[in-house]
């Protein structure tokens, strides 16, 4: 893994970077008021070691945000399929993790939202990355791009339209998870049901004011944040 970053990532005067085995985190007890893993814990295969790490430098007034893939879902399984396991060498379900969590790090659960996945890992390689791909995933760079761009829309369209109409999660990729030790005051977390093809955003239907009507009746969106264009699918109750 390149763990490298550009230099002017690396000299911020608000930021300091260490490079470190989180199994053995160095920082001080109760020293960290915040503690981000960030769809990284799949990635550990000590992970209840660093779960036990994070308890110990953990502010008692911190908390913790842990975002992880549904190890038992379509989308995990497509992954690991063409990347040949890319990396994730943990499952996680919702209610196993959660208990996991809350009795190794002595915190509770605060707020929960449903992750949904845009596929963005079958975008087209560079050259450069195509070297790092295992061969099983050699195909996409190989793929003309418009026609791949036609598969990931595709992809993301007939899931969600699946999801919505019968209640399957083809669509889903995981959770986003916040603990603390205290009550703390937080905002819900929204659950954004369509997400862009390629930065991975999250948007709800309300910041599409872009949206149009396109053939066989689907809307496309601009994203707000890439301005990348994606096919939009109205989300299901209790989501955005």
């Amino acid at each position: 893994m390149d763990l490298a970053l550009p230099e002017k990532t690396l000299h911020r005067p608000e930021a300091m970077y260490v490079w470190a085995d989180s199994s053995a985190i160095p920082f001080r007890d109760a020293s960290i008021d915040v503690v981000v893993s960030h769809h990284s814990l799949e990635h550990f295969p000590d992970y209840k070691t660093t779960l036990v790490e994070v308890r110990r430098v953990l502010n008692p007034q911190g908390w913790l945000w842990i975002a992880v893939p549904d190890g038992f879902g379509f989308d995990d399984a497509l992954y690991r399929f063409i990347f040949e396991g890319g990396g994730h060498v943990n499952r996680f379900n919702h209610d196993q993790l959660v208990r996991e969590i809350e009795r190794t790090t002595e915190t509770h659960l605060l707020r929960c939202c449903d992750l949904f996945s845009s596929f963005i890992y079958l975008r087209k390689p560079t050259a450069d990355e195509l070297q790092h791909y295992p061969a099983r995933a050699h195909f996409l760079g190989e793929i003309p791009a418009g026609f791949l761009t036609f598969i990931v829309l595709m992809l993301n369209t007939v899931t969600r339209l699946l999801d919505k109409s019968f209640g399957t999660r083809y669509s889903q990729y995981g959770w986003a998870f916040v603990f603390a030790r205290r009550p703390i005051s937080i905002s819900d977390m929204a659950s954004h049901f369509n997400v862009c093809r390629k930065c991975g955003s999250g948007n709800s239907v309300e910041s599409m004011s872009g949206s149009r009507r396109s053939f066989f009746g689907l809307r496309l969106y601009r994203c707000p944040h890439c301005d990348e264009l994606n096919v939009l699918v109205s989300p299901p109750p209790n989501y955005q």
